[in-house]
């Protein structure tokens, strides 16, 4: 028998956050700079055999607040692994974590101990969904999260290309008056479009980035919730007019399972 959306269990974190598979990348120029770092933070640890620098809920990271903040977390589940790093390449870096708020959690993170001159984050992938399973299943998280990365589908989102379309748009007009109206019209026929399951996007951690970003991960997580709750024909443009008249979207009352 097939088991219905309403008969799963929502898989959260066990810090509390629902399970939303992220991958961040950053642009490096000194790896030696950065091994230092992490050598000097007590919550991250480097495990040889998968070639990775763990980063724990623990030392430093305690007073980041999750949902289950730390000292609920039972003592035999910590510590709790929050992500990990992978060198790639000499100019490459990646952090791969269970939510969004992980990724925001951790720019803010690394964003004061880690010189972005020496690496900085200018790319992210995330899933657009939120994964469940049956009450008597037990969820296994993945060793990496290379299935959902490692793939030829995923929408890469590029700001240059957007930039060109509205260009194109604007081209086409003579008042400003008339400019105004048919970009507003074709962001908002963007905006009815659904969210891809797996999309990458440009980020940067000057000026108001990070309050973009965070803006950003907040409107696409609500999306996924609505399309778990069933309401799949549920897009931005939705949570936009449901923000235009302040109505607020709620996440009690779900029933949950947790991963680390």
């Amino acid at each position: 028998m097939t088991t219905t959306q309403t008969q799963l269990n929502l898989i959260t974190n066990i810090t509390g956050e629902p399970y939303q598979p992220a991958r961040l990348y950053y642009h490096m120029t000194n790896q030696k700079t950065v091994v230092g770092v992490f050598n000097k933070l007590k919550c991250m640890e480097y495990y040889e055999k998968s070639d990775r620098w763990y980063w724990f809920y623990s030392e430093e990271a305690k007073k980041i607040r999750f949902q289950q903040s730390y000292n609920k977390i039972p003592k035999d589940s910590r510590p709790v692994p929050l992500g990990y790093f992978q060198f790639i390449s000499d100019e490459l870096m990646i952090l791969e974590v269970r939510s969004f708020q992980r990724v925001i959690e951790a720019v803010k993170f690394f964003n004061t101990r880690l010189n972005w001159r020496a690496a900085e984050p200018v790319r992210l992938a995330i899933v657009n969904k939120l994964f469940g399973c049956t009450p008597e299943e037990t969820p296994q998280p993945p060793n990496s999260l290379a299935e959902f990365f490692d793939r030829e589908d995923i929408v890469i989102h590029n700001p240059e290309t957007l930039e060109e379309e509205i260009n194109e748009i604007i081209s086409q007009y003579e008042t400003e008056e008339e400019k105004d109206q048919a970009v507003t019209a074709y962001m908002e026929e963007k905006s009815k479009q659904p969210l891809p399951e797996i999309e990458e996007i440009a980020v940067t951690v000057h000026d108001q980035g990070l309050s973009i970003l965070e803006m950003a991960l907040r409107m696409k997580h609500i999306e996924a919730w609505e399309h778990w709750q069933g309401n799949q024909d549920f897009t931005q443009y939705d949570l936009i007019q449901s923000m235009l008249n302040n109505l607020p979207n709620s996440e009690e009352n779900a029933s949950t399972t947790s991963i680390s």
